[in-house]
């Protein structure tokens, strides 16, 4: 550990001079920021494109969508008109009324049996 008395002691260095430093001037790389400047507004650009796109796809889809809805309450009201028009009621009716067709009474009806 050095003392004030042996800091005395020691001789005095001559200070010594530096160069004076010049100030660097550095060019303005004006390249170098266009660059830039248009890389971000291409990026930007594509990021603005793909959410036109995406907005795009989601309007098709709520289409699509409300077009599957409507699609299936006319299946289910197709289907409820099927299942009238099959029904046995309503075919006996209409063969007795086009056909002239009535039904077979119990005693008129025969079975067969068959072997196995």
């Amino acid at each position: 550990m050095a003392t004030w008395a042996a800091e005395a002691e020691q001789p005095q260095r001559p200070a010594q001079s530096r160069p004076a430093l010049r100030p660097v001037r550095r060019e303005r790389r004006v390249a170098g920021g266009v660059f830039w400047i248009g890389l971000v507004a291409a990026l930007l650009a594509g990021v603005v494109a793909m959410n036109v796109a995406v907005l795009r796809l989601n309007m098709k889809l709520d289409r699509l969508g409300s077009e599957r809805t409507h699609l299936r309450a006319e299946n289910a009201a197709l289907s409820v008109q099927l299942s009238s028009a099959a029904s046995a009621p309503r075919i006996q009716g209409l063969a007795a009324k086009r056909l002239g067709l009535v039904q077979a009474t119990p005693d008129q009806t025969s079975y067969i049996t068959l072997p196995h």
